[in-house]
């Protein structure tokens, strides 16, 4: 009877155990598919978001989730200002793989075709995946009436480019992302482009922004007319100064063919089969900006800094010795005007020389921004000990999104400078060895050695080669720390180098592909120069400032005619027609001869 007993309370126990892994297989089941079906993502997008009346476009509904065993096709509600063209939806599937993880995305596209002009909404549609109903999110789009754009089609040509900028009325020191905008017709596929180099931008610094990705067209609507536009480069242009500014043409060369392959509907920018390869030359229309001047500000120094920019002063020591340096550093970081930030002038305490300053910058040019650091070292030294103090000063930044300045107090510094003691110990002791007369006995000597010795050529060539070694050393070392130490003086001296360099570069594309780059090496070569030797910002001056410099430096009539000949002809080249092979080398040759005049003039 026990035996018995046992035996069925075993069966229950093994019973028991298999509910319970039962229980809990099936209750994983149900966690996994609530979580697979927490994973499911919808969207619904229009191929355009703006159409014409009469003109076809799609609407898509993808799903995407690691699995999805039961997908019923959606059903559309009723749409307004369109027509669907087919209730049966294209069905497509894609699978992903990323780290492991598997993604099927099921898209479904409906063609519509856009009839009244309007502002419309599509509903959110339901998707029923898994017996579970799913709701995708709304969708806004614009039909235009066509007629309004039948009298500018004639006006545009197929493919155009524009300079589109991203604000007006700057500040100068006010960034402006200015983007090279290509626009093309539907037909065309645009298979390389190459800007030619020298774009002028009078009045601004320019500074180009680092593409992240390849440039890709997306459909879009200008002037009533349908084209695909891609975003080619982008720049950064700072203003140097208000009033009317104009940004020059900007000329690109692209490589174009036709017959666009229909297997790209939302058009990448490059690939595709096609035919009738060619290349041809776009170019920008000039733009006129203005610019607004800064206000003034409140008792505080600027540095041309505009943005979102900070301002830190440090100091290397607070206490030194008479004859030693210290460094004080200003850092300006941030978002904005960092190319164009200048050096803070402070009130240095009377008894300190100041040497020049040192200039360090990193600029980070990724995005539609520029930021970084810019600061400036100064090298502070005294002979007489004391207490100084270098005052308190406030710095004004202009911040262009609220449109007023806001200030930096740089609290004061004190510094403490000491007597050297190793000076006072070796006077010490030099008194303490002073030498004293002897007298005595006095011994004669042939006084005619040292006369026969004075005599000898040799002893004077030893007494005068180190000092003229020692003069040769001392002039050598000076230039050195002043190249080092003076960036402006620096440039001045290494202007005539600068200048040979793009003089040569200028000759090596004489007989080169693409002769307009001989002219953009003369004109830095030529400008280049001038702005350096007489130490001229290194950018925002105009051709005309730049002569005027000149003229100024050399009374030399023929030179400044000569050099106003050159400075027109690289700047109009862009728009006048090629000379030849031999034209050319006469143009190189007439620069090299100016560089020369300018050279001994300036």
């Amino acid at each position: 009877m026990r035996r018995t007993d046992h035996q069925t309370a075993t069966k229950i126990g093994k019973l028991l155990k298999s509910y319970f892994i039962l229980s809990l297989a099936f209750f994983a089941l149900f966690l996994t598919d609530k979580v697979s079906a927490q994973e499911y993502e919808l969207r619904a997008l229009v191929s355009e978001n703006r159409v014409f009346t009469g003109e076809q476009f799609t609407l898509t509904i993808e799903v995407s989730g690691a699995s999805m065993r039961n997908l019923q096709i959606p059903v559309l509600p009723d749409l307004s200002g369109v027509r669907i063209l087919s209730s049966t939806p294209s069905r497509g599937t894609n699978i992903t793989m990323v780290n492991g993880r598997t993604t099927t995305t099921i898209t479904y596209s409906y063609t519509l075709l856009a009839q009244t002009p309007g502002n419309y909404t599509i509903p959110a549609i339901d998707v029923i995946i898994d017996n579970e109903t799913k709701r995708t999110s709304h969708v806004q789009f614009e039909i235009i009436e066509r007629s309004n754009a039948t009298g500018n089609q004639a006006q545009l040509p197929d493919i155009f480019a524009r300079i589109e900028l991203d604000r007006e009325n700057p500040v100068p020191g006010q960034q402006v992302v200015a983007s090279l905008v290509l626009y093309f017709k539907q037909g065309l596929e645009v298979t390389s482009f190459q800007p030619s180099p020298g774009w002028r931008t009078d009045g601004f610094w320019k500074e180009e922004l680092e593409n992240i990705e390849q440039p890709r067209a997306e459909s879009t609507i200008f002037n009533n007319v349908r084209y695909r536009q891609a975003i080619l480069l982008r720049y950064a242009l700072f203003p140097t100064r208000s009033g009317t500014l104009t940004i020059s043409p900007f000329t690109v060369s692209l490589g174009v063919r036709s017959q666009a392959s229909r297997n790209d509907p939302f058009g990448s920018f490059f690939g595709g089969m096609g035919t009738n390869q060619r290349r041809i030359s776009v170019e920008t229309d000039p733009i006129q900006l203005e610019v607004r001047a800064l206000p003034q500000a409140d008792n505080a120094i600027t540095i041309g800094a505009v943005g979102d920019l900070a301002i830190d002063r440090n100091i290397s020591t607070r206490r030194m010795v008479t004859g030693e340096t210290v460094e004080l550093t200003t850092t300006v970081s941030g978002e904005g005007s960092i190319p164009l930030v200048s050096r803070p002038q402070y009130k240095i305490p009377k008894g300190f020389e100041a040497y020049a300053p040192q200039e360090n910058s990193n600029i980070q040019r990724r995005g539609t921004s520029i930021r970084g650091t810019k600061s400036f070292t100064e090298i502070l030294t005294t002979r007489t000990p004391g207490r100084y103090t270098i005052p308190e000063e406030r710095i004004a930044v202009y911040n262009p999104a609220t449109n007023r300045y806001r200030y930096t107090t740089l609290p004061e510094i004190y510094i403490v400078v000491d007597r050297d003691a190793t000076v006072r110990t070796v006077a010490d002791a030099n008194a303490q060895f002073a030498l004293q007369p002897i007298t005595g006995l006095a011994v004669s000597r042939n006084s005619q050695s040292g006369s026969d010795f004075l005599s000898k050529p040799w002893f004077w060539i030893m007494v005068i080669l180190p000092g003229i070694a020692l003069i040769l050393g001392y002039k050598k070392k000076t230039l050195t720390d002043r190249l080092t130490s003076d960036a402006s003086f620096a440039r001045s001296h290494k202007a005539w180098d600068k200048a040979i360099a793009n003089l040569n570069r200028a000759k090596r594309e004489v007989s080169g592909t693409q002769p307009k780059l001989v002219y953009h090496y003369l004109y830095k070569a030529v400008t280049g120069f001038i702005s350096d030797r007489l130490r001229m910002p290194e950018a925002g001056w105009t051709d005309a400032e730049l002569i005027s410099k000149a003229t100024e430096a050399s009374e030399d009539q023929e030179t400044i005619s000569n050099l106003k000949k050159l400075i027109t002809r690289c700047s109009t080249i862009s728009y006048a027609p090629i000379g030849t092979e031999k034209d050319i080398s006469k143009d190189v040759k007439e620069a090299e001869e100016l560089l020369n005049q300018l050279k001994s003039r300036l």
